[in-house]
């Protein structure tokens, strides 16, 4: 299987999935393995492709599908004045407080 076959079959994978897809890479491994990689979205989501195809019997081995429905943004709003704002922030050391401080 040549690099343009690995990539048509992806592109083919991928349309008989009901994406719209962008080639990311595509690269043949010393295992004899295409590894074809795409972007992939549909009305509402999107995510990646990853398809491995044996090189020699174009058999499709893997499928890695992560196609996700986006977050809408605007939902948000409903929590405004939610005072509960972590931020990521852990329970790590606290910072500007010294030993010192406490005598």
């Amino acid at each position: 299987m040549s690099y343009n076959e690995a990539v048509d079959r992806g592109f083919g994978e991928c349309r008989s999935r009901r994406y719209d897809c962008r080639l990311k890479e595509a690269h043949r491994t010393g295992n004899d393995i295409w590894k074809v990689k795409f972007f992939a979205a549909a009305p509402g989501a999107r995510g990646h492709l990853h398809l491995e195809y044996d090189a020699f019997s174009r058999n499709l081995l893997r499928v890695d599908e992560k196609v996700k429905a986006r977050r809408d943004d605007r939902d948000d709003d409903d929590d405004w004045d939610d005072d509960d704002h972590r931020h990521g922030h852990g329970k790590g050391k606290k910072k500007g407080h010294a030993r010192r401080d406490d005598d």
